[in-house]
């Protein structure tokens, strides 16, 4: 699929890999809608990728609303005419033992990275069913294929993520409709205490292997859009990991002590 003029819908582009992809996705000449709760952040950005020559749209959206998710789609239909891609990206996380997570913080995982995303795509496919094409990116996780000790709702929000979405894509693809399930590793955002000092470049930052900078991850969502596939994992070499968990899983167990992001 060719980028250029592609109506692209992003959640949670305020700030880290959404507002990455959506500077990166403008410049080479999307239609770019932002979406997020924070105003002034989507603001922000949808004026400095104006001020450069590309197009966007920025609506303030809580995705726990499935009212705010309808509208978002209608208008973006209503400014463009169509709907080509969904980035799902919204999501949040709490690091904390099971014994301890707060409940509200729990469920409030859950409403965010799953049930949100769900109804995300849900609305996204009236459109794109109607036009006979489209492609859903739902952003899931590494922690999505291996659990994370001190995120285990997290994960257990993404493995919800990469099952809708393999189930998803079965469902929809003879409707002319996409579905690609992106699994990234560690990423350089304010996501987390120790990945924010990365980003920072602090002197005290943590060593986490295979750190990505967002320009980074951005590129490849720019390429799932060329070339969708069914699962993309960032960097590849941790599908290596992956294999192990499956295979080894005493090894990953080892590992994963030294390597959270808590």
């Amino acid at each position: 699929m060719e980028i250029r003029n592609k109506v692209v819908l992003i959640t949670g582009a305020s700030s880290g890999i959404g507002a990455g992809v959506a500077r990166r996705l403008a410049k080479e000449g999307a239609k770019v809608v932002l979406t997020a709760r924070r105003k002034e952040l989507l603001d922000s950005l949808a004026q400095e990728i104006t001020a450069q020559g590309g197009q966007a749209l920025a609506l303030q959206v809580d995705v726990t609303d499935n009212h705010a998710i309808k509208e978002m789609v209608n208008e973006t239909v209503a400014k463009y005419g169509r709907l080509d891609v969904l980035v799902n990206n919204a999501g949040l996380g709490f690091s904390s033992d099971v014994k301890d997570i707060d409940p509200a913080r729990l469920r409030l995982q859950v409403a965010v990275n799953l049930v949100a995303l769900i109804e995300c795509a849900q609305a996204a496919l009236r459109p794109m069913v109607a036009q006979g094409s489209g492609l859903i990116i739902n952003v899931a996780s590494l922690a999505g294929l291996v659990g994370a000790p001190g995120s285990s709702v997290y994960s257990a929000t993404k493995f919800g993520v990469i099952g809708f979405s393999d189930s998803l894509r079965r469902e929809v693809h003879k409707q002319g409709v996409r579905v690609t399930t992106f699994c990234p590793g560690f990423v350089a955002t304010d996501f987390s205490p120790r990945l924010k000092k990365i980003s920072m470049g602090a002197p005290d930052a943590p060593y986490l292997p295979g750190v990505m900078s967002v320009e980074y991850v951005a590129g490849v969502i720019a390429g799932i859009i060329r070339r969708p596939r069914r699962l993309v994992l960032v960097p590849f070499a941790f599908s290596t990991l992956v294999q192990l968990a499956r295979a080894f899983p005493g090894i990953v167990d080892w590992a994963s002590d030294r390597f959270t992001i808590r």
